[in-house]
């Protein structure tokens, strides 16, 4: 009596979107046949893009791309591992798992996680982000994702001055596409930073800039020609 029981509770927790959200996902456990094969399609894609920079916030999106055509190889299951990195102090991402996931293509499905290395504290960096989300079937709002480019995750950090941040995907712990019938694969990496613009000069920026240069110089020195005459 008391297993079926138990039984009873795990399944009840995995059916409540977000309640394992806090805590790490264990594929091997929430996928009993998990198989470790390779890309049933084309090459699928992790990649950092830009999500907005504004002087008090800067945005880092993750997408997840996939051509999986099969029902049966649509992705169910996605984990990444992220390195984090910032140039400049006083940057503070934002871990919740509802600002994280709010508005992607996962936000419907039953399990979340967010999961940053070492102490946790997401105002000191470099730190390893770990991203998981897990959809349950029936049990959740959300659905396997098709052949596409879906956004998995918004990285929403607070600035109190300019600042590059990168993202570096990590595969130690392997970053891991989970289709419906539990195959796992690692996808290829797009890693990227993001910070302010600089301003640079073009080729013909910079031959005008040498012509104001020389048009200067000249100018300066018959300038002092006329200055020593006199």
């Amino acid at each position: 009596m008391r297993r079926p029981l138990v039984c009873l509770v795990i399944l009840g927790l995995l059916a409540l979107p977000g309640v394992v959200s806090a805590k790490g996902i264990d594929f091997y456990d929430l996928f009993p046949n998990l198989v470790l094969g390779s890309d049933p399609g084309g090459t699928d894609t992790v990649a950092v893009a830009n999500g907005g920079l504004t002087p008090t916030q800067q945005i880092i999106e993750i997408q997840v791309e996939t051509d999986n055509a099969d029902s049966a190889d649509f992705l169910q299951g996605i984990q990444v591992d992220i390195l984090l990195e910032a140039d400049c102090q006083g940057v503070t991402l934002d871990t919740t798992v509802n600002t994280v996931f709010s508005g992607t293509a996962v936000s419907g499905w039953g399990i979340r996680s967010v999961q940053l290395s070492g102490d946790g504290d997401p105002s000191t960096f470099p730190k390893t982000l770990r991203l998981g989300a897990v959809e349950l079937g029936n049990t959740d709002a959300g659905d396997p994702l098709p052949p596409g480019d879906h956004l998995f995750a918004k990285l929403v950090f607070s600035l109190s001055e300019p600042c590059n941040i990168c993202g570096t995907f990590t595969f130690d712990d392997p970053t891991m596409l989970v289709t419906v019938s539990a195959n796992g694969y690692q996808p290829a990496a797009v890693n990227g930073c993001f910070g302010p613009v600089v301003p640079t000069l073009t080729e013909w920026g910079l031959i005008f800039f040498g012509f104001l240069l020389l048009i200067g110089l000249v100018w300066y020195v018959r300038n002092r020609k006329v200055a020593v005459r006199v």
